[in-house]
């Protein structure tokens, strides 16, 4: 069966068989038509059969939901288990048994996963065991792990890093003032497995659930105080140094030889989070008490400029030669100056709001040039279209402060509507010809 992964390859191989003259250019046409259909018609089936398995389950659930008041303990308990072990046997026999159809057994080994969490919570139902949403959700990615681990099934996998984030939601609105510290050895468990798996879908909801964490982090620490300037400010910080932190890590994995596809998540999640985290302080009306405020404790202060020095030890590390090619020396300068610069602007929340507003505000800007730059050098779409977008953000925003009381409101949208036609016109035009370039310099570079 043909995957996506070996398809690229072999595209990217035959352009340079064409050029070396190995196979003619209508040879690599019917090659890439061969493949290219199969591996359409591959996606296509692994789409029925999910979908199929999705409505099977769905129809068998519902069936007994209607029936189920009539149904004696024991006969419902032994439904529970006949579903859990019969998607998963059926799966596994498709899956590797026969090994004809492997997307419909991945299908039903998911299929096999979701009952394990609905048996959850029915069994508990059925005897009526205390229970709360947070403890079933845990038990839930438990009893799905093996499955991962054993069987490789990526679908679960993905499936276990989605419930992490919508476990730590529960935790939190059942406990909002408890720090739960095991949130760290599932999410060990899921980045390993990620990792194993070159599973990039499940790393990245790894990462935003520990960006939930962090959330409650600073809410269980600052309570209502986050809402000071200043406390604000280093809140607001600390989510930017975890993005500095996370784009170094992007610099160590790219080139890997394994694990290089996973430098793109690193380094997008860490520009969104720290261009975030600028944007959020370049206002300068939306503080509680903003004369006042606690400097925030140790506990938030020191996590913040702990992560800012992990993150300049990296850079640094790359900017005296760790990186093998120019480009990437080049970056880690770049990228460390501004996070010096993050630093020197964090004391800048003690000097009132508009000096904080003013020095975020040239800061996010600078950074975005600083984004748009590195996406173009180092030709990585993704960084370059996020700072695109937050560049459009930004400006829309600011017209917005700037104009909301100065002009009349039917001025106001009028413009507003033009600047946003006319903007996105020309942002997308311009998009269009540097991605060109982008890919032109690319194909130069391969050659």
């Amino acid at each position: 069966m043909v995957g996506k992964k070996w398809a690229q390859k072999l595209l990217k191989e035959m352009a340079v068989w064409v050029d070396e003259a190995l196979i003619t250019p209508v040879q690599a046409d019917r090659i890439k038509g061969r493949y290219t259909k199969e591996l359409a018609y591959n996606q296509l089936m692994s789409w029925v059969f999910t979908l199929g398995s999705i409505l099977v389950g769905l129809g068998m659930i519902l069936f007994i939901g209607s029936n189920w008041e009539h149904l004696g303990r024991p006969f419902k308990v032994g439904l529970v288990f006949a579903f859990i072990l019969g998607f998963n046997l059926t799966g596994y026999f498709f899956r590797f048994g026969q090994k004809t159809y492997p997307k419909l057994g991945e299908s039903l080994l998911f299929l096999g996963a979701v009952s394990f969490g609905a048996g959850i919570w029915l069994v508990a139902q059925i005897f009526q065991i205390p229970y709360n949403y947070s403890n079933g959700l845990l038990f839930w990615m438990m009893g799905i792990f093996p499955t991962v681990f054993l069987l490789r099934s990526r679908s679960i996998l993905v499936l276990s890093s989605l419930l992490l984030s919508v476990w730590c939601g529960s935790v939190i609105f059942d406990s909002p003032g408890t720090l739960h510290y095991l949130f760290f050895s599932v999410l060990a468990v899921i980045v390993s497995l990620s990792y194993r798996e070159k599973q990039k879908i499940s790393f990245f909801f790894a990462l935003l659930a520990s960006c939930l964490w962090l959330s409650h982090y600073l809410f269980v620490k600052l309570g209502r105080d986050i809402f000071g300037i200043v406390a604000y400010s280093m809140s607001a910080n600390l989510f930017i140094a975890y993005g500095f932190l996370l784009y170094v890590l992007g610099l160590f994995h790219a080139g890997h030889e394994r694990f290089g596809s996973f430098s793109v998540i690193y380094k997008f999640l860490g520009t969104f989070l720290i261009l975030l985290g600028d944007y959020s302080l370049t206002f300068s009306h939306h503080y509680f008490d903003p004369g006042k405020g606690m400097f925030p404790i140790f506990s938030v202060s020191g996590v913040s400029y702990l992560l800012f020095f992990l993150a300049a030890v990296g850079f640094s590390k790359f900017a005296s030669g760790a990186s093998p090619s120019e480009e990437g020396r080049r970056e880690a300068k770049m990228v460390l100056l501004f996070l010096l610069f993050q630093i020197v602007a964090i004391p800048t929340g003690q000097l009132g709001t508009t000096v904080l507003s003013t020095s975020y505000n040239l800061l996010l800007f600078a950074e975005l040039i600083l984004f748009l730059y590195v996406g173009y050098l180092l030709r990585e779409e993704l960084i370059f279209r996020t700072s695109l977008y937050f560049f459009a953000l930004d400006t829309l925003t600011r017209y917005f402060d700037t104009f909301w009381r100065l002009l009349p409101r039917s001025l106001f949208f009028t413009l507003g509507g033009l600047i946003l036609i006319f903007g996105g016109v020309f942002m997308e035009r311009q998009r269009k010809a540097i991605e060109k370039k982008m890919q032109a310099k690319e194909e130069t570079i391969h050659e």
